[in-house]
């Protein structure tokens, strides 16, 4: 009786495992009645979207006063970045337009730094330059519709510390070296002074309007460096009515000939002087010009000078000489062409960027 107790046991034990066995097939990593994996079929865990999606998920995350943000979307993560930095500068754009108008900033050209009035509409603001410290949170993908989306944003404290430093060289400097420029007795003294302290502007109106979007109640200090900034365009236009007299000297022929005197007389009245033939006059400017054209085996050549000397009341304010490169040709007549282009160029270029 006790064997076939046993027996009874075992046999109930072997049944009992088979079983679990059998339950166990239908799991993960097993496979199911199609014939296939059963893991293919699991859903997969999306990841929630992020809180900033939405605009008042954004604005809490990024408050209006602390930060300035803009969301995009893309095909691409690059491409959802792009378009939220672009938005970016957009906003900070329109900003400045419906803000105070700058009386006066700085455009950059390819040679230097030319002064304009323009419309506040203009300003260049590069959303991708680091100067702005430019922000981006991690693209998000959506699977139902396929697109990315980010939030471009700035600190607006940060980014206003970060162009501070310019501003306020700017606001110490420029007036100290505007009002030592005035105090001279001699007007063409007080225009190159002022011009002089207009050379600290430019990186003050690089960043001013920016500053202004950023944090305008802390930009308002430098509302004084750019109202006399402005002023001293008017002053500078003021004083650049005075009359002024060209005179030539050495090879007049030369001289008339080469286009200098016209093309100095041009640049003079750009500048906003008179100039004309008044006996009256405080300042003159006395011009010569040289070129001896010699023959080789092959060709003719000359190295053109220019001397350019301004006086006012007998007293010389600026002095201006310079050799040219050598020019050439297979006759003289295409050597003298080529000489006066390069005189009125001198003139036109070197000579006004130099001393004005």
């Amino acid at each position: 009786m006790k064997k076939f107790l046993v027996i009874f046991i075992l046999i109930f034990c072997f049944l009992g495992f088979s079983c679990v066995s059998t339950n166990q097939g239908t799991g993960i990593g097993s496979t199911n009645e199609t014939g296939t994996d059963s893991k293919d079929i699991v859903t997969k865990q999306e990841t929630p979207p992020p809180k900033w999606i939405l605009d008042e998920g954004r604005l809490a995350l990024f408050p209006d006063s602390l930060y300035i943000s803009q969301i995009a979307y893309g095909n691409t993560a690059q491409e959802s970045m792009e378009k939220a930095g672009a938005n970016i500068s957009g906003y900070i754009k329109s900003s400045v337009a419906s803000s105070t108008s700058s009386s006066y900033f700085y455009n950059k050209s390819e040679n230097d730094f030319t002064e304009s009035r323009q419309l506040q509409t203009a300003i260049q603001i590069s959303a991708d330059n680091n100067l702005y410290k430019l922000e981006y949170t991690n693209p998000y993908y959506y699977e139902d519709s396929g697109v990315y989306v980010c939030v471009a944003f700035i600190n607006r404290e940060q980014a206003f510390n970060f162009v501070k430093p310019k501003l306020e060289k700017a606001r110490t400097q420029f007036p100290q070296a505007y009002y030592r420029a005035l105090e001279n007795t001699s007007v063409l003294d007080k225009i190159i002074g002022i011009k002089n302290a207009q050379e600290l502007l430019p990186d003050f109106y690089e960043v001013y309007d920016f500053a202004r979007a950023m944090l305008p109640d802390k930009a308002k200090i430098y509302e004084e460096t750019d109202l006399l900034a402005s002023e001293s365009l008017v002053k500078l236009k003021e004083l650049s009515g005075t009359l002024i007299r060209i005179e030539g000297i050495g090879n007049t022929d030369l001289l008339e000939k080469s286009g200098v005197i016209t093309e100095l007389a041009n640049q003079f009245s750009k500048m906003g002087y008179v100039v004309g033939d008044f006996p009256e006059s405080n300042c003159i400017a006395v011009v010569e010009v040289k070129a001896v054209i010699t023959q080789t085996r092959e060709t003719f050549e000359t190295y053109p000078e220019i001397y350019i000397r301004i006086t006012e009341d007998g007293s010389e304010k600026i002095s201006y000489a310079k050799k040219l490169s050598k020019v050439a040709g297979f006759d003289k007549e295409t050597v003298i062409r080529r000489t006066n282009l390069a005189l009125v160029n001198e003139v036109k270029t070197s000579f006004v960027e130099e001393c004005f």
